[in-house]
């Protein structure tokens, strides 16, 4: 996995597609050589350079690159290099396994009968469960946040943030997208499933670049690595989840409360958005039954569709 990205990052660098982000993740990698915290070799280090600059040049030549990319990219010669000459496993193994981003990865494991709540810099929270083993960054880098559960089992309430998708990578080439929900997974390499189980939001399971399904509050999926096949059904794991507002907007709330319950809620007059709202529920509550408290409080009202799916606020 971590091979692959390596290769589309440099690939996108070398043809001037890289966004400002990946441009600064490529060139703090090269930087890291330098690092004396970096615990490759001086040896390593003067192989790796002599290696780059024996073949710039005709990594230059092979793939034709544009002058004018050059002077865009200061160090476009060398990402075409590394490209080129060494392959992705050649860095992240020589370069002590570390990805592309000048954050350096925490692994945390769990014994047996021990369970360890885990902080992530954006906020984000995961309880790690007996004899598991997860690896994530000290910072969140790029447009992506994200993680590895190498084993075990783990719940995960994941901050909110549309413009940076959270990623789970699991085994077998599966892997877990969203952008803020709460979850558990389960993969035991002395099983023969993966299961992901949604407790709120929306989660989509993939293997690969196939999406094996978008699963919703109270829904989970069960993957068998010996058959690859995968299946849904509903689930009883009721653990809850904290939903707290803090001097939010009402229209804030709206959208955390359409995302955790996969509901639609119309604000019918728009000069209500800004009621402000301090109060915690939890993901055992009904959206009624919430919405119900919160008009109560700003004095305003509300209305559903037959199946609830749908509700409108108004005076």
């Amino acid at each position: 996995m971590m091979e692959e990205k390596a290769k589309q990052l440099l690939q996108k660098y070398l043809n001037g597609e890289a966004n400002a982000a990946e441009i600064k993740q490529v060139e703090d990698w090269y930087a890291q050589l330098d690092n004396t915290n970096n615990k490759v070799s001086e040896e390593r280090k003067t192989v790796l350079r002599e290696k780059l600059s024996a073949n710039i040049q005709s990594a230059i030549s092979e793939k034709q690159i544009k002058k004018h990319f050059f002077s865009r990219y200061p160090i476009l010669k060398i990402a075409a290099a590394v490209l080129i000459i060494m392959s992705a496993s050649f860095l992240v193994g020589r370069l002590n396994e570390q990805t592309f981003s000048a954050t350096s990865q925490i692994v945390t494991t769990t014994q047996p009968g021990e369970r360890k709540k885990i902080t992530l810099n954006d906020g984000s929270e995961i309880i790690l469960e007996p004899s598991s083993k997860i690896s994530y960054p000290s910072k969140f880098n790029g447009n992506i946040r994200e993680i590895e559960l190498a084993e075990g089992e783990a719940f995960f309430t994941i901050a909110h943030d549309e413009k940076h998708p959270f990623h789970v990578q699991l085994a077998s080439d599966l892997a877990v997208k969203v952008l803020g929900t709460s979850f558990r997974i389960k993969t035991y390499q002395a099983s023969q499933n993966i299961e992901v189980l949604v407790a709120t939001g929306k989660v989509a399971v993939q293997r690969g670049d196939k999406v094996l399904g978008l699963l919703t509050k109270n829904q989970s999926l069960r993957y068998s690595t010996q058959t690859e096949q995968a299946s849904r059904s509903s689930t009883k794991d009721t653990t809850p989840v904290t939903i707290e507002f803090n001097g939010t907007s009402l229209q804030g709330v709206i959208q955390q409360l359409e995302y955790v319950y996969n509901i639609e809620i119309v604000l019918k007059d728009k000069a209500l958005s800004t009621l402000k709202t301090t109060a915690t529920f939890n993901s055992t509550q009904k959206p009624e039954e919430i919405l119900g408290i919160l008009c109560s409080l700003h004095h305003i009202k509300y209305s559903a569709t037959e199946n609830h799916k749908i509700f409108k606020i108004h005076k």
